[in-house]
């Protein structure tokens, strides 16, 4: 027999001549009928809620886990990220200074080879003065030669026989040739010489063939030493 308030409170029963009262019975019915109801709305309701209620906090404790993790993983999250932004900030202030340091070096660089470009096209110059300068000595020297026939003439219309102090007709001395006191001029020389490739020795016997030098060995050393670092 189902026990709902149809089944329960129902109306349909028989008439009979004798019997209870058909109003105390319907409300008696009525009565049974809400019991059933409440009875059975509490034994659904019982376990179901008792076990909706520990879900409820199961799931509660969860998310809260969850988000204390969650928390959590934020935190060491912006805590890496912190450091890793300072470690690349301090690598990228090295890379800075370095790069500074570098400009610096290759500021200084440049300006060093800038002088020597400047001292090199100075000697240069000086060097091509020089050589036409000795161009135009050795083109003087070789348009006055000595007038030999002129002083055949000059001997043979001398009268005969020596005279006291006098050296015989035709005897002709011989003179070195002069050397030069030009110390700018042996030292342009020296400096063409050596940007040559000649040896210093080689340079040496040059300036003392046809230079006259009070320190011809200062001079060689100073301009071997400027070629070198040129």
């Amino acid at each position: 027999m189902a026990l709902d308030r149809q089944s329960i409170a129902r109306r349909d029963f028989p008439q009979a001549r004798r019997g209870y009262e058909p109003g105390a019975v319907d409300r008696h019915l009525d009565a049974l009928a809400n019991e059933v109801e409440e009875l059975q709305r509490r034994a659904a309701a019982g376990p179901g809620a008792a076990l909706a209620t520990q879900t409820s906090e199961q799931v509660r404790a969860i998310i809260e886990a969850a988000e204390a993790s969650a928390a959590g993983i934020r935190d060491s999250a912006s805590a890496d990220a912190r450091e890793h932004v300072a470690r690349v900030a301090e690598a990228a202030d090295a890379l800075r200074v370095r790069i500074d340091a570098l400009e610096r070096e290759l500021t200084e660089m440049l300006g060093s080879l800038r002088g020597g470009a400047e001292r090199l096209r100075t000697e240069l110059g000086a060097i091509s003065e020089g050589t036409a300068r000795l161009s135009a000595s050795s083109g003087h020297a070789a348009s006055e030669p000595v007038p030999a026939a002129l002083s055949a003439t000059v001997a043979a219309n001398e009268p005969a026989g020596p005279e006291i102090g006098e050296e015989p007709a035709g005897a002709a001395v011989e003179e070195a040739p002069a050397r030069s006191t030009d110390v700018g001029g042996a030292r342009i020389v020296a400096f063409e010489w050596a940007t040559s490739g000649r040896s210093r020795e080689e340079t040496d016997r040059h300036l003392a063939e046809h230079f006259d030098l009070e320190d011809r060995k200062a001079l060689l050393d100073d301009v071997y030493a400027r070629v070198a670092n040129i």
